[in-house]
């Protein structure tokens, strides 16, 4: 019995393979198409994709156009070619904005390009663009069955920017490039203002800070240590429970002593005979 079964399914395959062969190979466009929606619907993306294609051109000015480019659009996506899936949706939405497959089609740009996002470790083009694309979804479908899913993506995507963005900044730090430091912190937290890392930023900013007024020429000392404990009162006032106070209050008495020894009055050299 299972010698014929599996005689059967052989004699199946082949036969779905020499099918394929004849209809591919000829010169047939509608049974190109409907092949094509046999394998898409079978989930056989690849072998709807090579079909769609053969015929695109043929049926762009039929009705059935837009059935065709949103299947062969969503044939790419479920291949994860996520570059081309994102350009033929793209072109659905514009050629049918009305249809009712617009708001998933729009979807699932949005998802492209969140599949084609990296690590936050390395570049962020395609991060970004999937943040446009979010943007552009939710002012168009504001009221969306997906809108949770997209504020979910949306909330990842920008995760990714902030990481990047706190990583490089304390990099400048852990690299002992002080004033860089300081500026690209400074820049995270205007950029970031409701960051998760906020905290940790605040707390390398006062840290560059005063490693920077300890190492300065003495003329630039006493103005970089004022700002420094400015950063300290800043950081504790936000986060006066933070796992680094204790560290941070250990850099804070060393700038308070050396700000008053710089306040110490002069011992006088001259003795009175």
């Amino acid at each position: 019995m299972k010698k014929i079964i599996l005689v059967l399914i052989t004699i199946g395959f082949f036969t779905s393979c020499s099918e394929y062969q004849k209809v591919y190979n000829g010169k047939d466009l509608n049974a190109k198409y409907k092949l094509g929606w046999k394998y898409y619907e079978a989930k056989n993306y690849k072998k709807a994709d090579m079909l769609f294609s053969q015929v695109d051109a043929f049926y762009k000015h039929k009705p059935s156009y837009q059935r065709l480019l949103f299947a062969h659009a969503m044939s790419l996506y479920n291949m994860k070619y996520y570059v081309s899936a994102g350009e033929k949706l793209r072109k659905f939405t514009r050629l049918f904005p009305e249809s009712t497959k617009a708001e998933e089609a729009a979807y699932y740009i949005v998802k492209a390009y969140y599949n084609l996002s990296p690590k936050y470790t390395t570049d962020q083009s395609y991060t970004k663009r999937a943040i446009e694309e979010v943007q552009s979804f939710v002012k168009k479908y504001p009221y969306s069955k997906f809108k949770k899913e997209i504020n979910q993506i949306n909330a990842e995507l920008n995760d990714k920017l902030e990481h990047k963005d706190f990583d490089i900044a304390k990099k400048y730090y852990d690299l002992d490039y002080y004033k860089s430091a300081i500026t690209a912190l400074n820049n995270f937290l205007i950029d970031f203002p409701g960051s998760k890392y906020k905290e940790p930023a605040l707390y390398y900013r006062f840290l560059a800070s005063g490693e920077l007024a300890l190492k300065s020429v003495q003329r630039k000392k006493e103005d970089r240590l004022n700002q420094a404990l400015g950063y300290y009162k800043n950081f504790k006032i936000k986060h006066p429970k933070s796992i680094y106070l204790e560290d941070a209050d250990k850099m804070l008495k060393k700038l308070q002593k050396e700000l008053a020894d710089m306040n110490k009055p002069a011992t006088s050299l001259t003795a009175k005979k």
